[in-house]
């Protein structure tokens, strides 16, 4: 019999006890566990008890005396214990109040070590959707260059928690602070919030949740890193956030309890714009002057046109638009058997299966990818949303203007005995609010355009399954995954495909103290067009100074880029 087992019969016994005994029915104490084991203390020193019962048969005292003393004994000593307690269990926890205040401080970090072999296609044409990395300053984005090894170590996750309730234990806080650097950072990291909410669970149908926190939208993303298969989350599951800007976003959600409900709801509101931004954030440039280029900090990269002045500029504050459009999301997931929760793989080897499917839709609106001209880095509006999306892998919908963006998303998992299978589909409509071809190269910002692009981007579609199985249950697992992603539906040659091995090993039985090593290979297709970055090569002359990098196609001679990755993780959560 477990621990917690005879706990249970210890305790079911003591009540019986004090049931069945007039004596001990203002006498009382309470469960403690202590050294793995459950306890029943008494509120009164045994003792002093002793005394007093042998005093009551020997009638010195009577039972309404020893009554009133037993309670004496126990306000005293409820008066006397100390207001606030500390401990350690995954975690530093105080409580302070009689628990009407509780906090708990984790960390965790994750320090790794990636081995890259990529083909020549790297070399030479390099990576002009600028997916998975991110090259340029101010949001004119170069092709990723590179050669055919990399060796790197970075620390890929330092995270600070603090959680737990105030006022009781239905109004919950989470806190999640990060200062980490991404495998492909070209600056340091920096502390910067990741979560900051309160939740209200008072009522278990209508939870309330309001801060900045993860969207309840994609099971993948859902779901935290430290609970993961492989080291990596798969290309295709970063690129189809809700927002398709970042997995956080700033607003409101009401649910239901899952703990409670076989089915639970999500409905949520958010800016839609990534964490810590809003829509206020976003601008559209204007021309100074009708006709005269800007939006440089002095000049312009062209010849000025007649009647206008060098020195025109636009530093995006002329005006600022959709600022009354927010993100709205619909998630339902429903539990068929159990309750398989959001970790991947099968860490508690259950006993009796467990299976989960949910969909969800996400509309964000009035996204501004920027002007669409080829020179998008002269015009500094957006720079936090250009960021984002090219940093997810959504980097060749820059240069589209305003677009829409629907989101659709289906997700399945099943675990039993050691064995997981989790999947995901999802499907973008992308909506461009700008009528007619994108313009690919301009005489100056604004126009007149002099080259268009072949056609319009298309939708989106991704698509995973992943499946895992423990040798040793709760020590070692072994995963496999594959996903396929379309990042235009009306272009070819451009399909992202992912296949990824993975041994892990959880040293203390749970995803707290983990080495994973996990191996990938990536295939990306360099067809369809980014704009300012993509064939065809305007003609000699075509442009001022030689055609400035905005407008040559660096994937000219586009091929397909392939990567085999090996990387060693090794995660700890304290």
């Amino acid at each position: 019999m477990s621990h917690r087992a005879r706990g249970f019969v210890v305790g079911v016994l003591i009540l019986l006890g004090l049931w069945m005994s007039p004596v001990w029915a203002a006498d009382t104490g309470k469960l403690v566990e202590k050294d793995g084991r459950y306890v029943f203390v008494e509120s009164m020193d045994p003792a002093t008890k002793l005394l007093l019962q042998r005093a009551v048969k020997q009638g010195t005292i009577t039972q309404d005396e020893y009554d009133h003393v037993v309670k004496e004994s126990q306000d005293r000593t409820y008066l006397l214990q100390p207001s606030f307690k500390a401990w350690y269990d995954r975690g530093f926890n105080f409580s302070m109040n009689d628990n009407d205040f509780f906090l708990k401080i984790r960390g965790r970090f994750a320090t790794r070590f990636t081995q890259r072999y990529r083909n020549d296609a790297y070399r030479e044409s390099g990576d002009s959707k600028n997916f998975p990395e991110l090259l340029g300053v101010f949001g004119d984005y170069r092709a990723a260059r590179s050669g055919e090894e990399a060796s790197t170590f970075n620390l890929r996750t330092a995270r600070i928690y603090f959680m737990g309730h105030l006022f009781n234990p239905d109004f919950k806080y989470y806190i999640q602070l990060a200062g980490e650097t991404a495998e492909n950072a070209q600056a340091p990291g920096a502390l910067s919030v990741f979560d900051m909410n309160v939740t209200s669970t008072h009522i278990p149908w209508l939870n309330v949740q309001v801060g900045q926190y993860k969207v309840y939208f994609s099971r993948s993303q859902i779901n935290s890193t430290a609970s993961m298969q492989f080291a990596n989350r798969a290309l295709a599951m970063d690129a189809f956030t809700a927002n398709g800007l970042n997995r956080r976003d700033v607003g409101i959600t009401i649910m239901n309890d899952e703990e409670v409900y076989p089915v639970t709801y999500y409905l949520g509101v958010f800016n839609g714009a990534g964490p810590l931004v809003n829509r206020f954030a976003q601008f559209s440039s204007e021309e100074p002057t009708l006709g005269c280029p800007g939006g440089q900090t002095g000049g312009n990269p062209f010849p000025s046109p007649a009647g206008c002045s060098v020195n025109q500029r636009n530093l995006n504050g002329n005006l600022r638009s959709n600022v009354n459009q927010l993100m709205y999301v619909a998630r339902l997931q429903a539990n068929l058997m159990g309750r398989a929760g959001y970790g991947e793989g099968d860490m508690a080897y259950s006993e009796t299966p467990q299976m989960v499917i949910g969909g969800a839709y996400a509309y964000n609106p009035s996204i501004d990818t920027s002007t669409n001209n080829g020179f998008i880095g002269i015009d500094l509006a957006n720079l936090s949303v250009r960021r984002q999306l090219a940093a997810l892998g959504n980097g060749r919908m820059l240069g589209q203007g305003v677009v829409d963006f629907s989101t659709w998303t289906l997700d399945y998992a099943f675990k039993y005995r050691g064995f997981s299978l989790q999947a995901e589909y999802w499907f973008r409509n992308v909506t461009r609010h700008n009528k007619g071809l994108p313009c690919m190269v301009t005489t100056g910002v604004g126009g007149p355009c002099t080259a268009y692009a072949p056609g319009q981007f298309g939708n989106t579609t991704g698509w995973y399954v992943q499946s895992g199985y423990y040798l040793i249950p709760r020590k070692v697992e072994v995963a496999a995954r594959y996903a396929w992603w379309d990042p235009d539906t009306r272009s070819g040659g451009d399909l992202i495909k992912e296949v990824d091995v993975s041994l892990n090993w959880f040293l203390g039985g749970t995803y707290d103290h983990q080495i994973m090593l996990t191996y990938s290979n990536i295939a990306m297709g360099q067809g369809g067009f980014a704009i300012g970055r993509s064939a065809p090569l305007p003609a000699t002359g075509a442009c001022p100074a030689g055609c400035p990098s905005g407008a040559v196609p660096l994937d000219a001679r586009a091929g397909m880029l392939i990567e085999n990755a090996v990387r060693v993780n090794y995660q700890i959560f304290f």
